[in-house]
């Protein structure tokens, strides 16, 4: 069975869709898959690694289309990403024609064109949303919405009036609502917060005094503003890790709390988040979060932003996991010092209340869990669409 993994910029760029797109090409490697992961291309600025994976990977794979020129793509801040395949999708389509089996990234403008030909042939398709641009637009003024409208028309409106089908691998309730919305068939979405976080790797220490831990891209979407806030404060033991073209500002606002340990090996991570007790999540917006979910394999008690769709999603799935609060630093101070207070009041129970909080997590998020329903969507995809031919 060959499989094509297509819509994500190359692997090197490090965003949470190149991680969930290496991520599933390794998992149907292991399935006994022949995989291709196709990568749209990388800002100027950014190198190529020439790892070896297990899997085909051919980055820069359309160049030809001048939305994925790695001077555009940094000029518009990526999102010329979600334009690839306007003009060109005849040629991609001959590029990627002879796959039995397609996983698109996100919904774009590549998915539109060249995923409608493939179903056309009666090749099996599957829409991946690692990044939605709906989740981005709906959140702001009148005009964004608008704007999402007209995506969400030009995008699906030509495939759900030919009644064409596909599955719809969503990473969360709000993904979920919004595909049932526009009438997709609600028989071909399925729920999965996709991630490779195995929990097993993961450390959950009774530790003395009280930490708070950021882990993710110094970068604006991450929520900048509520992070240098937080480093200012020198009653919140505060650590960084993670780097990005924010970190000149972060490290301008460090308070004499705050160590930012940019980034470390896997290893040193797991020690941090393992010692700490609270993860912040201050991202404007994410489709998930896969530090979220490291936090609970480390037992964290997570402070999300409550406009962030994904880490929404996340905490809501248990009162235990953790808060969205409103995305202003004094809302996530307040929770941070009320939190304080209970683990001061009795650390024991508050360690326990960790191990409680990862046991729990682990059943929902574990790598082990999501492989799996990955792995049957998979397969009701293929056979499912046997049945339609």
């Amino acid at each position: 069975m060959k499989l094509a993994i297509i819509g994500s910029m190359n692997i090197e760029f490090a965003g949470g869709g190149e991680t969930n797109a290496r991520d599933i090409a390794e998992l149907f490697v292991r399935k006994g898959y022949d995989v291709t992961l196709f990568g749209s291309g990388m800002p100027s600025g950014y190198k190529l690694n020439h790892n070896k994976y297990a899997f085909k990977y051919e980055p820069n794979a359309f160049t030809f289309d001048i939305m994925a020129k790695g001077t555009v793509l940094k000029i518009s801040h990526i999102l010329s990403m979600g334009l690839i395949g306007t003009y060109t999708y005849n040629r991609i389509y001959e590029k990627i024609k002879d796959f039995d089996i397609y996983y698109f990234i996100s919904p774009t403008i590549i998915f539109r064109n060249v995923g409608y030909k493939l179903m056309r042939e009666g090749k099996t398709v599957i829409l991946g949303n690692h990044g939605t641009f709906f989740e981005v637009l709906d959140m702001y003024g009148f005009l964004s919405k608008a704007y999402s409208k007209i995506l969400t028309t030009l995008i699906f409106h030509k495939l759900l009036k030919k009644k064409m089908k596909f599955f719809i691998h969503v990473q969360n309730k709000y993904q979920a609502q919004y595909y049932a919305k526009i009438n997709c068939d609600t028989e071909y979405i399925r729920e999965i917060p996709y991630n490779n976080v195995k929990f097993s790797n993961y450390g959950c220490f009774d530790n003395d005094g009280f930490s708070v831990v950021y882990l993710g891209r110094l970068m604006k979407s991450k929520g900048m503003d509520i992070l240098t806030a937080l480093e200012s404060k020198d009653n919140i033991n505060l650590h960084i890790i993670g780097d990005g073209p924010y970190m000149k500002e972060v490290q301008k606002n460090k308070g004499n709390s705050t160590v930012i340990h940019g980034y470390i090996s896997n290893q040193d991570k797991i020690k941090i988040l393992a010692e700490s007790d609270v993860m912040v999540v201050p991202s404007i917006n994410e489709s998930l979060s896969i530090s979220a979910i490291e936090g609970l394999a480390s037992g964290l008690y997570l402070i999300v932003s409550g406009t962030s769709m994904g880490p929404r999603y996340i905490v809501r799935q248990d009162n235990i996991f953790g808060v969205a609060v409103p995305r202003t630093p004094k809302n996530f101070i307040k929770e941070i010092e009320r939190i304080k207070e209970i683990k001061n009041r009795n650390p024991l129970d508050y360690y326990k209340e960790k191990m409680l909080r990862r046991e729990i997590a682990m059943k929902m998020f574990d790598a082990s869990v999501v492989d799996q329903k990955i792995i049957e969507l998979f397969n009701d995809a293929i056979n499912k669409n046997k049945g339609i031919q």
